[in-house]
C-alpha cells in the first residue's frame, strides 16, 4: 500500500520545507538548495540534514514557530507536531509485506510490530532485499497511516532457515499477543489465528500405548515410534555408536510429531534405514577420511533395502527435517563445534559470533535456547 496521489503530495511539502528551513537555521549542509517535490534530490546533503534532524527533534517545534508557520494550515500543523511526539527512529525487521502494508518489527522482547505504508511506492518494490531484511528507518505518523521519512537503511545481511523461522515465530507470537499497530499513539488489537475447519477423521478402533523410554511422542504414535526405534537401535549399536543413535531418535520423534506424521504408513524397517541413511549423510558419513564412515550401499544392505530405495526414503526424510549444512539440530557435536551458523545470534541489531562476546551475553543466548552451549565453559573443560 501507498499514499494516494493528494498525500504524497502533501508528504513532501512538509518534508523539504522542514528539511531546507533546519538547514537554513543551523547551517549544517552548505550551498544546499531548496529540494522541491518532483525535482530529483541530492540524497547525500539531505540525508545529513535529515540525521541531525532526528538528534534534535524539537528543531520541529522551531519551524512550527517561526512566522512563516502561519502558511500552514490545521492537518499540516498537526502532522508536523505528530512527526515531533511519534517519531520513532530504530532498527527493524521487515518481517512481511502485507496487501495493506509492510510490517517493520522491532528487536524488542516481545517484539513490537507496525504496519507501514510506502510513500509513492509499496515498500515490497523499493526495498533492495527480500522479507525479512534489516533495515534502518524513521517512522512517522501520517493521517490515520504509519509511514517512513523517505529514506531507509538496509544491511546486505541474509539469514539462514534457522534465524528466518526465528522471526516467523516472534512475529506471529507479537502479532497474535499485541498485535499490529497501524495508527500511531492507538492501541494494537491482537490478530487471533483463525480456528481452521477440520475434516472429520475416521478413528482407528483401538490405539494401542505402549512406553517410549521418555520420547516425547503423540501416545498415538508410541508403538510406531518404539518399532522403528527398536531397529535404528540396533543398527547404531552394532555399526555406528550413542551420539549417532540419540540423534536418529531425536530425528524420529520429531516425524512422529509431525501432523498427520508420515510414519503412520511404510514399513518400520525401512523408515529405519531412511532415518539413519539421512542423518548420516548430512554428517559426512560417506566422507572415508570421518573417524566413522560408511557407503550407502552397506547401509541398504544391512536393512536388505537397494540402495534406491534407501536414497529415496532418505530424500523424503531429508526435505521433512529440513536437515541441511546450516540446520545444526541433527549434527554431531564436532560438527556442530565447526559450524559458524550455530553461534551467529543477533546483538543490539547486529548478527555476531556469540563466541567473541561477553560470557554474559552467551549465557543470556543459551539461556534462551538459541546455542546448544557456552561455549567458555566448553573451552574451561578442554583445558582441565
Amino acid at each position: 500500500m501507498m499514499l494516494s496521489k493528494s498525500e504524497i503530495e502533501l508528504f513532501y511539502k512538509l518534508w523539504c520545507d522542514l528539511i531546507w528551513s533546519v538547514n537554513q537555521k543551523h547551517k549544517i549542509v552548505s550551498g544546499f538548495k531548496k529540494p522541491v517535490y518532483g525535482v530529483r534530490i541530492v540524497e547525500e546533503p539531505f540525508i545529513a540534514i535529515r540525521s541531525k534532524l532526528w538528534e534534535n527533534p524539537q528543531w520541529i517545534d522551531e519551524f512550527l514557530n517561526e512566522k512563516e508557520s502561519g502558511e500552514l494550515n490545521e492537518l499540516e500543523c498537526s502532522i508536523l507536531k505528530g512527526w515531533r511526539k511519534d517519531f520513532i527512529k530504530n532498527r527493524f525487521i521487515i518481517a512481511k509485506h502485507l496487501p495493506k502494508y509492510t510490517v517493520f518489527m522491532t528487536f524488542d522482547e516481545p517484539s513490537k510490530l507496525y504496519g507501514v505504508c510506502g510513500i509513492s511506492n509499496p515498500i515490497k518494490e523499493t526495498a533492495p532485499y527480500p522479507a525479512p531484511c534489516i533495515v534502518d528507518a524513521v517512522l512517522l505518523p501520517f493521517k490515520d497511516k504509519i509511514i517512513y521519512d523517505s529514506f531507509i537503511g538496509t544491511y546486505p545481511v541474509t539469514f539462514d532457515k534457522n534465524l528466518k523461522n526465528s522471526i516467523k515465530e516472534s512475529y506471529e507470537e507479537s502479532k497474535e499477543t499485541i498485535g499490529i499497530v497501524e495508527i500511531m499513539g492507538v492501541s494494537p488489537i491482537p490478530i487471533k489465528q483463525q480456528p481452521v475447519a477440520k475434516k472429520p477423521k475416521t478413528l482407528p478402533l483401538a490405539t494401542i500405548v505402549v512406553d517410549t523410554k521418555g520420547a516425547d511422542v503423540p501416545k498415538s504414535m508410541s508403538a510406531r515410534y518404539m518399532a522403528v526405534a527398536d531397529i535404528i537401535e540396533k543398527f547404531c549399536d552394532e555399526k555406528l555408536n550413542n551420539e549417532y543413535k540419540e540423534i536418529c531418535l531425536k530425528a524420529l520423534a520429531k516425524l512422529c510429531r509431525k501432523r498427520p506424521s508420515p510414519l503412520m504408513s511404510g514399513k518400520a524397517q525401512t523408515w529405519a534405514c531412511g532415518i539413519i541413511y539421512a542423518i548420516g549423510a548430512s554428517n559426512f558419513i560417506f566422507d572415508k577420511t570421518q573417524p566413522l564412515n560408511m557407503t550407502a550401499s552397506e547401509i541398504a544392505e544391512w536393512f536388505n533395502l537397494s540402495k534406491s530405495t534407501a536414497h529415496n526414503k532418505a530424500t523424503e526424510i531429508n526435505k521433512l527435517l529440513d536437515l541441511s549444512y546450516f540446520n545444526t539440530e541433527f549434527q554431531l557435536k564436532k560438527l556442530v563445534d565447526k559450524n559458524p551458523m550455530t553461534w551467529y545470534v543477533t546483538v543490539n541489531g547486529f548478527i555476531v559470533d556469540v563466541r567473541t562476546m561477553p560470557r554474559k551475553i552467551q549465557e543470556e543466548a543459551f539461556h534462551k535456547g538459541l546455542i546448544p552451549y557456552i561455549p567458555t565453559d566448553e573451552k574451561t573443560d578442554e583445558t582441565i
